[in-house]
């Protein structure tokens, strides 16, 4: 379809990236730095600017906000013969999972050993805050970071789950920021995509450490450091984790 020479519409359109999209299933590859926005070819579910690394067609943008996405759930195991303690059931009849053997339950993992149990609602807590405190983002377009390793804390996704936990069970909902769209990050001054530009946005993971005392303490199972957000994300104990970057604004696009 022929575009129209000279004229532009201005629509509001948020485009976002994927750092991890997984069911917790499988071992992850998340380094201790990734860049987002680079890769052609994502799914639908990991990216809506399906071009990677410039916006499509000429197009420009102006970025007002910007918005990082986490969320963590434990899976649910399934028995064909649900149990319960004190009528709380403990085993669900349509869980995301089941062990193959009668008896089988998070001891039959074969991973155990090597710090990959199934992940509890604790562990989604523990996913939830380091993934606000140790996981530093930067954005900008071309060459140069017009913001600079700043925690996901400092990126509210205004929208979402809401905090807290559901009395009698272990469902735990939590987002990053209140769900409304008052609640996300309003640039003080906008960055600015022109055409062809590359669009820079960068995933840094800062662990905290132990230093000396990290084999006093026992900081790691296995070969994981579970004060690592990067070897928590990695890990495959079933939680379902999704940790996402959006820029938000105006997008300038061709009239056809």
């Amino acid at each position: 379809m022929p575009k129209l020479t000279n004229v532009r519409e201005r629509v509001h359109q948020p485009f976002r990236d994927t750092l991890i999209r997984t069911s917790g299933m499988y071992t992850g590859a998340i380094t201790d730095v990734t860049r987002l926005f680079t890769v052609a070819g994502k799914t639908e579910g990991e990216t809506n600017l399906p071009n990677g690394s410039t916006l499509p067609s000429d197009q420009s943008m102006v970025v007002l906000a910007c918005r990082v996405f986490t969320h963590f759930r434990n899976s649910i195991q399934r028995s064909t013969v649900p149990l319960s303690i004190g009528g709380l059931p403990i085993l669900a009849a349509n869980g995301d999972f089941v062990f193959p053997t009668a008896l089988a339950d998070a001891q039959n993992f074969s991973n155990l050993l090597n710090g990959q149990a199934v992940g509890s609602p604790e562990d989604c807590f523990r996913l939830w805050w380091q993934a606000q405190d140790q996981l530093l983002w930067s954005f900008g377009a071309g060459d140069k970071f017009s913001i600079t390793s700043m925690p996901s804390s400092y990126f509210p996704y205004g929208g979402g789950l809401a905090q807290g936990q559901m009395v009698q069970t272990d469902l735990i909902y939590w987002s990053n920021g209140q769900p409304s769209h008052e609640g996300i990050l309003r640039l003080a001054r906008a960055v600015l995509i022109p055409p062809r530009q590359n669009i820079k946005c960068e995933a840094q993971v800062s662990p905290l450490s132990a230093l000396a005392n990290a084999s006093t303490v026992s900081s790691s199972q296995g070969s994981r450091n579970m004060l690592s957000l990067r070897d928590n994300l990695n890990a495959p104990d079933l939680i379902n984790k999704v940790v996402s970057f959006t820029f938000d604004g105006l997008f300038s696009r061709d009239v056809q």
